[in-house]
């Protein structure tokens, strides 16, 4: 009788157990990056991205654990295998040495913002001589570099850069445009900082560590079966 009741109870763990025999899988992001992903009061997460894979989690029938922390601190996690998934991640060469990345999901522009009262800030070359504030781990630090603008001031979350150019430390910056957008009216900014031009335009990305196709095709297969109008 007792071997009968373990047979029953083993079939029915299987039987509730998802496809891919995964109970969760953790992933990591940025928590500062709205409407994407971004705090609220109380400090809970919340945005698009959180309900994505909110979505995920019910059609796989997967528990998702979503870390949102700084940027750079996001990226030197999961190169150090502390979670299966990175998410809001831009493609560039050498982080394709790293990473196996599936399908774009949100085009992003990434723009130059700057006082209203200067003038001139028109590409590149008008960058120089100006301390550009860069968000630490984001791409745009590789393409002003390539550009020849070495003088960059880091910052651990778009917030941050907004603040401290709210208060007078910084004149230029380079942010992605919906968190420019957000944080610049948030803080009652629109009448100080103007858009200047692109430096460049990405994609999100959902990426694993090299070489992880299985993980990879579970993600992707998840949000496949995601419908247009649940998005």
């Amino acid at each position: 009788m007792k071997i009968k009741f373990f047979f029953y109870s083993c079939l029915i763990l299987l039987l509730t157990l998802p496809a891919s025999g995964r109970e969760s899988i953790t992933v990591l992001s940025d928590d500062n990056y709205p409407p994407y992903i971004f705090r609220d009061s109380y400090g809970k997460i919340q945005g698009i991205i959180v309900d994505q894979w909110e979505l995920w989690s019910r059609k796989t029938g997967i528990e998702v654990e979503l870390k949102a922390m700084d940027w750079a601190k996001a990226q030197t996690l999961m190169k150090h295998g502390g979670a299966d998934v990175i998410d809001t991640l831009f493609y560039n060469a050498e982080r394709a040495l790293i990473y196996d990345y599936g399908k774009p999901y949100a085009d992003i522009d990434v723009n130059i913002y700057f006082e209203k009262n200067l003038s001139g800030i028109t590409d590149f070359k008008s960058l120089k001589g100006f301390l550009v504030g860069v968000k630490e781990g984001d791409s745009s630090i590789d393409v002003l570099t390539q550009k020849g603008i070495i003088s960059l001031v880091g910052y651990p979350s778009y917030e941050a850069i907004i603040l401290d150019a709210a208060a007078g430390g910084i004149h230029v910056f380079c942010i992605d445009g919906p968190p420019a957008l957000y944080f610049i009216h948030k803080n009652n900014l629109q009448d100080r900082f103007s858009y200047s031009f692109t430096i460049s335009s990405g994609q999100f990305h959902r990426a694993v560590l090299k070489g992880n196709s299985t993980m990879l095709n579970l993600v992707e297969k998840g949000f496949a079966d995601i419908s247009k109008s649940e998005y």
